[in-house]
């Protein structure tokens, strides 16, 4: 079953959604499907987002990416008793929300446990998720996880060499980052990491497309574009 599941990565943009649909195989993933559908407003959406819904296989899981300029990163003390995970869930809620200032219903995080004194958590509005997910509704989409794009990138990261820290992409309006003890986004580009794109210079760039191991033509034009899609169907369980 895990093998016939096509992993989608979906990255909606202000003016088009791009979506990969990766396949695990024995020798690594495999690229099923790519798209490019843009989006000039309702109707017309709704009906393309949901021709491509019926495009997919029966077995699939759809991975949606969330931009991370909207999210907040922040890391927490772990409270000195052990608490049970629902308690944990409840203790990080309230305490978050103490810090930011907001209603607890008004947020929606994660979290992973640092170390054994930190949490980290990420943390969003949950306005913002549902006006992301506004159009994906309207058409029927279902989605099984969200993840902010710059964190996606560290998926990509089992590709680098011992000695690259990490890779960065633009979005048109800032650079997203990745590496192994963060992610983010900024103005400028982080020194030191590759650029995400189809470019034959290993030692600048990184080819997010270098992680399928069956590849098909065509492949898109601005292929570099698809970047967080790849990375979000490659991150797929």
């Amino acid at each position: 079953m895990a093998y016939r599941r096509w992993h989608v990565g979906l990255h909606i943009q202000p003016d088009c959604v791009l979506s990969v649909a990766l396949q695990r195989t024995r020798a690594g993933w495999a690229l099923r499907r790519w798209w490019r559908l843009p989006l000039e407003g309702e109707p017309g959406d709704a009906v393309r987002l949901r021709q491509w819904r019926q495009e997919l296989p029966l077995q699939h899981r759809i991975m949606l990416a969330f931009p991370a300029a909207k999210t907040l990163q922040k890391t927490l003390p772990r409270p000195q008793l052990a608490l049970l995970e629902s308690d944990e869930n409840r203790w990080i809620a309230a305490t978050l929300a103490q810090h930011l200032d907001m209603p607890q219903a008004d947020l929606v995080f994660d979290y992973t446990a640092r170390d054994t004194t930190e949490f980290t958590v990420t943390a969003a509005r949950k306005r913002d998720i549902a006006q992301l997910q506004e159009p994906l509704a309207a058409a029927g989409v279902r989605v099984d996880a969200i993840t902010p794009d710059a964190c996606a990138l560290q998926n990509f990261l089992p590709w680098l060499a011992d000695d690259q820290p990490g890779v960065t992409w633009h979005n048109g309006e800032q650079w997203l980052w990745a590496t192994h003890s963060g992610w983010g986004c900024s103005q400028e580009a982080e020194p030191g990491l590759l650029q995400c794109a189809a470019d034959p210079d290993e030692r600048r760039y990184f080819n997010p497309w270098k992680t399928v191991s069956q590849l098909y033509p065509p492949l898109p034009q601005a292929a570099d574009d698809f970047a967080i899609a790849i990375a979000l169907a490659a991150g797929g369980h």
